[in-house]
């Protein structure tokens, strides 16, 4: 098997499919695919698995194609990490403990003080999960 047909016989992932499906959508906006020809476009590009799949839709349409090297493939932005997760709730409940301080010296005054009581327990408790 030679080299070109190696690379269009080679299965596509995620990236591939959405870059495809957005370049088909820029010749949709520039009247060249019809709706029905989009939407069909689309559902094969979102069910290709090989290159040659996705190539194939665009054999009828002047550039950009997926094989383009000047059209940049979508980035996917990373999902923080449990931790990131766990560390940010955190982060929130110690802003509303002391949003709550504030609230509660500020307005209770001398009550403050029991108020504060249960809410420092729920914090201390919360934070050893």
């Amino acid at each position: 098997m030679d080299k070109g047909r190696r690379g269009k016989d080679l299965r596509i992932g995620d990236p591939e499919r959405e870059r495809a499906m957005t370049l088909l959508g820029e010749h949709f906006t520039a009247g060249r695919l019809e709706v029905h020809e989009y939407d069909e476009r689309c559902r094969l590009a979102a069910a290709a698995r090989f290159a040659s799949e996705v190539d194939a839709l665009f054999e009828d349409l002047p550039a950009p194609h997926p094989e383009d090297p000047a059209v940049p493939t979508p980035a996917r932005t990373p999902r923080p990490s449990a931790d990131a997760q766990r560390i940010g709730g955190r982060v929130v409940l110690l802003v509303c403990a002391a949003a709550m301080v504030v609230l509660l010296v500020v307005i209770a005054k001398q009550f403050a003080l029991p108020l504060l009581v249960p809410l420092l327990a729920v914090f201390w408790f919360s934070s050893r999960r």
